[in-house]
C-alpha cells in the first residue's frame, strides 16, 4: 500500500521554542520548513512551494498582515492558518476580509493546529 505524500507547510514563526516544538510534534506527519521573519517567509514561498501555512501575525521584521498581502499576491489559494497571541480582535478583523482559513490565539494546543492543517484544502 503507497502512503500518502506528506502535506507541504510552512511555518512562519519568529518563536524558536515555537518552532522547536512544531518540529517535534509533526516531524514524522508533516513535510516542513520555517521562517522566522517577513523576508524568509517571501524566500520560502518560492523554494518551498507550500500546501499550507502557518503565519504568526507578530514577526521581527513586519506584521503578519503585511505578510499575508504579500503571500496572496503570489499565492491566492493557499491555505493560511493565522496564530496570534493578540487578544483584541482589531487586527484579526483586517485580516478576515484577506483570505484566511482561520486562526488559533495563543497559546494553543498542537493537537488543534494538526486538526486545523489537515482540514485546509
Amino acid at each position: 500500500m503507497a502512503s500518502l505524500e506528506a502535506r507541504k507547510v510552512l511555518f512562519i514563526e519568529d518563536e524558536a521554542g515555537l518552532q522547536d516544538a512544531y518540529r517535534r510534534y509533526f516531524g514524522s506527519r508533516y513535510e516542513m520548513a520555517f521562517a522566522g521573519s517577513g523576508e524568509e517567509a517571501l524566500l520560502q514561498l518560492d523554494r518551498f512551494e507550500p500546501d499550507v501555512i502557518v503565519l504568526d501575525m507578530r514577526l521581527p521584521d513586519t506584521d503578519g498582515i503585511d505578510v499575508l498581502r504579500q503571500i496572496r499576491s503570489q499565492l491566492a489559494d493557499v491555505p493560511v492558518i493565522i496564530t496570534t497571541a493578540y487578544s483584541s480582535m482589531e487586527p484579526l478583523m483586517e485580516v478576515l476580509g484577506m483570505g484566511h482559513s482561520g486562526y488559533l490565539l495563543k497559546p494553543y494546543d498542537l493537537n488543534e493546529l494538526g486538526a486545523r492543517i489537515d482540514a485546509v484544502t
